[in-house]
């Protein structure tokens, strides 16, 4: 691990990033300076070039949370949040949560912003705001509803239901039920393996609140057409072997 963490770890099998929630003692509770942390270890990632990112939590929990005996309630807090929620959000290359455990508000927005989820048979996901006399903001409601459904996202904000792996599974907020990290590397390995542009094109589609107006969509469409990387599939079927694609 880097010195510059001490609430994460950050390292890589291959072409996936892994980073680390790192607080087992506090069920990864997220604190200012661990969202802080995050959001770097993602960037870190980007620019070495991985393929996905991994997000997992050390210990029984994915997280707990927001740490309410640290600084919560500050100004700093939200803005560290809000910066690690957009991080995941604008990497270009997925990100997928390993939800091993319970991913329990902050940690669920955390999970909420990624691009794919596997869930353990002990993963869970909920959001206690109003159990807390909290108000959590519109993206993550619409968020929920996008990827849940309107009726899920009721009963998670207003009637405090918890969705656990099975639910999860069955309205496809988990890609699948693994039984430990390993399932979720070896998933994680499968995604790195597509074609980058393509994956990024698609990202930015999916998390766009107005894709009909975006030009760059069309950009990143026209790019990944017009790619080495579109030219190296078609080569790869006629010639029956796998694609070794290289994100250009």
């Amino acid at each position: 691990m880097s010195a510059k963490y001490s609430h994460v770890a950050v390292g890589a099998h291959g072409k996936v990033g892994v980073i680390t929630l790192n607080r087992p003692e506090k069920r990864n509770a997220i604190t200012a300076a661990l969202a802080t942390e995050v959001a770097c270890g993602v960037r870190e990632h980007v620019d070495a070039g991985r393929r996905v990112i991994l997000l997992r939590g050390e210990g029984p929990a994915f997280s707990a949370g927001a740490d309410l005996s640290g600084g919560v309630y500050s100004p700093d807090f939200f803005g560290a949040l809000q910066s690690m929620l957009q991080a995941v959000l604008d990497a270009p290359v997925p990100v997928i949560a390993d939800i091993h455990g319970p991913a329990v508000g902050a940690g669920c927005q955390l999970a909420l912003a990624c691009d794919l989820r596997v869930f353990g048979p002990k993963g869970a996901v909920w959001v206690p705001a109003a159990a807390h006399g909290f108000a959590l903001d519109t993206w993550t409601h619409l968020r929920l509803k996008d990827l849940l459904g309107g009726a899920w996202a009721r009963n998670i904000m207003v009637g405090g239901a918890k969705v656990g792996a099975e639910q999860a599974a069955a309205v496809g907020f988990a890609s699948f039920v693994g039984d430990g990290t390993t399932d979720s590397l070896a998933y994680a390995q499968t995604i790195a393996e597509q074609a980058p542009l393509s994956m990024e094109h698609s990202k930015r589609v999916l998390n766009s609140p107005n894709p009909a107006s975006d030009p760059v969509l069309d950009e990143l469409m026209s790019q990944a057409w017009a790619s080495a990387d579109a030219a190296e599939a078609r080569a790869a079927r006629l010639q029956g072997r796998a694609p070794a694609f290289t994100g250009k």
